[in-house]
């Protein structure tokens, strides 16, 4: 088999992931940047120590969610291409990843919102997970900032959510959980980050030409997953065949 006869590979979807979540990442600080400082409380001059402890903590419940949902949206395209058929189901879930890819892309160049609709969707999980709240606020500990970012984890962002529909193209739970692992890798800088140089992050948000150029990179990326599109369902039943017997 050659990489032309598969879906998109991990390897795509994973550096797409990593490069919307880095350059998509300056979206965040309007989502999260100001949960992140409030977690902060009053202390972050006196104890700085425990603040980057909270901050750290915060973010690595953030990725654990991430996690969470990578690999049960890679379980879903895995039912879907075990229920659906096999050689269709898997091209139709590269033209979606495909799809997906680009659609990041455009995001990042144009300010665009294509996947308003993902965004939309997460809502519901939020507003069921947003009642736990009250429970973690204020996140004064280590171990309420993580449960914090675990919770945070579901706000109804598009950048992440379109991370997740990536991640369930794969039809399997390992590589969705590395597509959005990879996602959280390249929004924890700029999350790490908040609090402790506010002014760097507003300049680094107004840097719109690496915006642009991350997009590009990213709709490049979609592109060679299309390329060639034209497979043989025979293949497509052989290499479907012996990646579910694996991964079940």
């Amino acid at each position: 088999m050659t990489t032309a006869n598969l879906p998109v590979t991990p390897e795509l979807a994973i550096t797409a992931a990593l490069l919307a979540g880095f350059f998509g990442s300056t979206h965040c600080i309007g989502m999260c940047g100001a949960i992140v400082v409030l977690f902060e409380g009053p202390e972050t001059a006196a104890a700085r120590r425990q603040v980057w402890l909270r901050r750290i903590a915060y973010n690595v419940g953030r990725g654990c969610f991430y996690a969470l949902l990578g690999g049960i949206a890679g379980l879903g395209g895995l039912v879907l291409t075990k229920s659906v058929g096999l050689s269709s189901s898997l091209l139709v879930l590269r033209l979606l990843a495909a799809i997906f890819v680009i659609a990041i892309g455009l995001n990042l160049i144009f300010d665009w919102r294509l996947t308003r609709f993902l965004e939309n969707a997460g809502s519901g999980l939020w507003k069921k997970m947003s009642v736990y709240a009250k429970h973690v606020l204020p996140a004064s500990t280590i171990t309420k900032a993580l449960a914090a970012g675990f919770l945070w984890g579901a706000l109804p962002c598009g950048l992440v959510y379109s991370a997740v529909a990536i991640a369930a193209t794969s039809g399997n739970v390992a590589a969705g959980t590395a597509i959005m692992f990879a996602f959280w890798l390249g929004t924890l800088p700029v999350l790490l980050a908040i609090g402790a140089s506010a002014q760097r992050l507003q300049h680094w948000k107004s840097q719109r030409t690496l915006r642009r150029v991350a997009g590009i990179i990213v709709v490049l990326v979609g592109l060679a997953a299309l390329t060639p599109f034209g497979t043989s369902s025979n293949d497509h039943q052989q290499h479907a065949t012996n990646s579910l017997s694996t991964n079940l």
